[in-house]
């Protein structure tokens, strides 16, 4: 049996290239529509692919003439002509089932090597984590660690593979640091920096409420943004629905005074102005603000819809003023959160909170590395936050 691939810029095209080289007895195997060319697969030209095949004894379009001659004597005998015209079929079909078969094997063996040889299950896994935006080196990290854990006669069972696949993914979140709601009831000063846009007056004010309604803390709100009057208000909005001071400190000095003044506070929650990474100025600004206070916690707060390459920049700028930890927010905007793993992974800080929402006091949470790995790993949509 000869087999064939035609490509075509549509269906009738590629179906003429058929009929042109095997005539009207070809077999369609198989058709696929794609794509060539573009960016990173998109805006490409779009194009048709059929798989096709003929028997070896069934002449070209363009076969001799004896050829034809017999094929005529073949069935010249009326009395054996559906006997060979049966025979010739279960040929032509055991033909095709062998060829099918090697288009598997060949297929597999393919889909293995282009994964380092991983099982079919941890394929997937693959797949799924760099769909989610994880790096490929952390993807690759994170699979190898996995297949090492499966025992060899659990490599096809679907609900094993996930869970040591979440188990694993869970360890890199476990490793990288403590959260912020496992430090003890020492007195705190946390600032939340990071740049404009992810929600840090919004959080400072979740966390205020979590802290002070829920658990029974006293807490007292800075803010050191003294550039809009519109974060100011909203900050005093909540700070008065919560009946919790608020201070403001506009220059480092201030600060100092305003920390002096609520000493016997359990927690301090600073909210300082959003910054560009890029604005060297404002960032040395913001530095002399953290460095007026040698005990304070710096929390870098980062939305999980920004783009990765920003997320980079991001951590490298404000890595200046010497994070403790991470909080995540807009979980609810976005269905890759392998982002949030790659930080994590490199910065070797522990992610202390994510939000899901704008509701204040809801919508944070204490990360649960087990079903942030799921999400991750994109085995159940339907735990997705918000």
């Amino acid at each position: 049996m000869k087999i064939r691939r035609f490509v075509a810029d549509d269906m009738q095209g590629a179906l003429n290239q058929v009929k042109d080289t095997f005539g009207g007895d070809a077999l369609i195997l198989q058709t696929r529509h794609f794509r060539r060319g573009g960016f990173l697969g998109l805006f490409g030209r779009r194009l048709v692919e059929v798989t096709a095949a003929i028997s070896d004894e069934e002449p070209q379009v363009n076969g001799s003439q004896e050829a034809t001659a017999a094929k005529a004597h073949h069935f010249s005998s009326g009395n054996s002509r559906e006997q060979v015209q049966d025979n010739g079929i279960k040929d032509e079909l055991q033909d095709l089932k062998s060829m099918l078969d090697q288009m598997v094997t060949k297929f597999d063996s393919n889909a293995v090597s282009n994964n380092n040889g991983y099982p079919k299950l941890f394929q997937y896994c693959f797949r799924n984590l760099k769909a989610s935006e994880v790096e490929e080196k952390l993807a690759r990290q994170i699979i190898d660690e996995a297949v090492e854990s499966v025992k060899p006669s659990l490599m096809d069972d679907v609900q094993e593979v996930n869970r040591v696949v979440e188990e694993v993914i869970a360890r890199y979140f476990l490793k990288s640091g403590h959260s912020f709601a496992n430090n003890g009831n020492k007195k705190r000063i946390i600032a939340l920096v990071g740049p404009t846009g992810v929600g840090k007056t919004t959080t400072i004010a979740k966390l205020a409420a979590l802290f002070s309604i829920i658990k029974g803390k006293s807490v007292v709100l800075v803010t050191v943004d003294t550039y809009r009057v519109a974060a100011v208000e909203q900050l005093k909005t909540y700070a008065d629905l919560m009946a919790l001071p608020l201070e403001t400190a506009c220059t480092p000095k201030q600060f100092q005074e305003v920390l002096l003044q609520h000493e016997d506070k359990d927690l301090v929650l600073v909210d300082t102005a959003g910054r560009s990474p890029l604005n060297k100025m404002a960032m040395a600004e913001l530095k002399a603000f953290m460095d007026a206070c040698p005990h304070i916690e710096i929390f870098l707060v980062m939305g999980a819809t920004t783009k990765q390459a920003d997320l980079w920049e991001i951590t490298s700028r404000f890595g200046q003023l010497d994070v403790n930890q991470l909080i995540f927010t807009k979980l609810d905007e976005t269905l890759n959160y392998g982002v949030i793993l790659n930080v994590v992974n490199r910065l070797q800080k522990g992610l202390a909170y994510i939000t899901t929402g704008q509701n204040v006091p809801d919508d944070i949470e204490v990360p649960d590395p087990v079903r942030l790995a799921r999400l991750i790993l994109q085995v159940n949509n339907s735990e997705r936050p918000g």
